[in-house]
């Protein structure tokens, strides 16, 4: 696999009369493309028409309109989503040893790790890139359930709860379920669905007797 030594950002820029240069209004990170060297090494001699055939077969694999999970075996752990095959080399050879480059476009570019859950206050997230939680409460009997971090930020959702009443708060999607039905009419207005950057955090629960939480490792 050949991979670019570090992310180029794409930065958004005005210019401002009166002084060099311009002023950085911010940066976005664009998708990242993984080269990788593709062997047809089938291990026995082939003849022509199984060679052709599994070319073919290959071809189908690799043609992913909707984006795939990349995999790759010099990053073991790491995934990479809404990845397609954007450009892809000649066969140096129809044979048995056959070998083409393909770049693989992650419109994600950020790599996905490990799972990882918590049933503590106190969690460390790893990885080099923020991530979201989702997160899990048993409700206790009241008029509210409430998520919050060490730096204010928190989800309140109020609504009538039954002892038991199981809460699910997605918080890259911005969703709420209660026992398995949308609950987002429920989530106040002030609320906001925070991520977690890599380090320790910790979160508040009120409302409910139990919690968990699950993130995912992200990865540059």
């Amino acid at each position: 696999m050949v991979e670019p030594a570090g992310h180029a950002l794409s930065p958004r820029a005005l210019m401002v009369p009166g002084r060099p240069g311009a002023a950085l209004l911010g940066c976005e990170l664009p998708p990242r493309v993984l080269r990788v060297r593709l062997f047809l090494d089938a291990g026995i001699s082939l003849g022509a028409d199984e060679r052709s055939e599994i070319r073919h077969v290959l071809y189908g694999w690799l043609v992913a309109p909707s984006g795939a999970e990349l995999e790759l075996p010099g990053e073991p752990g790491l995934s990479w989503r809404d990845a397609v095959v954007t450009d892809a080399s000649d066969w140096d050879s129809l044979f048995e040893d056959g070998s083409c480059e393909l770049a693989f476009t992650c419109f994600d570019p950020v790599a996905y790790g490990e799972g990882r859950s918590s049933a503590a206050g106190t969690l460390t997230v790893g990885g080099t890139w923020a991530t979201w939680p989702v997160v899990t409460l048993t409700a206790l009997a009241g008029p509210s359930v409430r998520v919050a971090d060490g730096l204010g930020r928190y989800v309140l959702v109020e609504r009538e709860f039954a002892a038991g009443d199981e809460v699910l708060l997605d918080f890259r999607r911005e969703a709420v379920t209660v026992e398995g039905e949308d609950a987002s009419a429920d989530v106040a207005v002030e609320s906001t669905f925070f991520s977690l950057v890599p380090g320790e955090h910790t979160l508040t629960f009120t409302g409910c007797s139990a919690h968990t939480v699950a993130w995912t490792e992200r990865w540059l």
